[in-house]
């Protein structure tokens, strides 16, 4: 299996956005669309996603996963050039991902966020950290409110500041919000220092139209 790259950017619309006329703001989103469209690779497991943000400090979050970094990087100058004076960087994610050949389908939100780990933890037995984390997966497949959450677990060691960036695509916020629940009682838990900020994305741009 090989190894896809993963680029989760968040863009914050600036006041200039909002004072174009709903027309030019969907000739642009149309646009944004097709370039997001063109990303898409034939490479089984590659993604191009686009989302409106339901959190207060970003507007469009977009989801890039691709083995080409090369790819990565010129879908996201087209889209800097098109939203240029529109819009500005607000938070960006970079990781690795081992290519499952996932299939992955269509869900309406997404949810991704990095998170870094005590020292300590690196320094626990192997087989003790492979045992509690096989503790946590299993609750989070078993929980009875995973329903078609897909799941990714990429890595960012040396190339981005924290260690993992976890990535999901799911149906329903409540579910995901009980299933994250249940899981703060994994021992896991004792190791994470941080898993800020959390972005989550809805798969609908007409909140940027109104």
């Amino acid at each position: 299996m090989g190894f896809l790259v993963s680029n989760v950017l968040a863009y914050r619309l600036d006041p200039s956005w909002w004072k174009l006329g709903k027309e030019e703001r969907k000739e642009i989103l149309d646009v944004l669309r097709r370039i997001i469209d063109a990303a898409r690779g034939g490479q089984t497991g590659s993604k191009a996603a686009l989302y409106s943000s339901l959190r207060y400090d970003c507007s469009i979050i977009i989801w890039l996963l691709m083995d080409n970094p090369q790819r990565i990087a010129a879908t996201r100058a087209s889209i800097e050039r098109l939203i240029c004076g529109y819009a500005s960087i607000k938070y960006g994610f970079l990781s690795v991902y081992e290519n499952k050949n996932k299939d992955s389908g269509n869900r309406k939100y997404f949810v991704a966020y990095p998170i870094s780990k005590d020292p300590e933890w690196y320094l626990l037995d192997r087989s003790k950290r492979s045992d509690i984390m096989a503790e946590h997966i299993s609750m989070a497949t078993s929980n009875k409110n995973n329903k078609g959450i897909n799941s990714y677990t990429t890595l960012s060691f040396g190339i981005d500041d924290n260690e993992f960036v976890v990535l999901y695509e799911l149906d329903s916020l409540h579910e995901w919000v009980k299933v994250t629940q249940d899981l703060r009682e994994a021992s896991a838990r004792k190791w994470i220092t941080n898993e800020r900020p959390i972005l989550v994305g809805i798969d609908d741009l007409g909140p940027l139209l109104a």
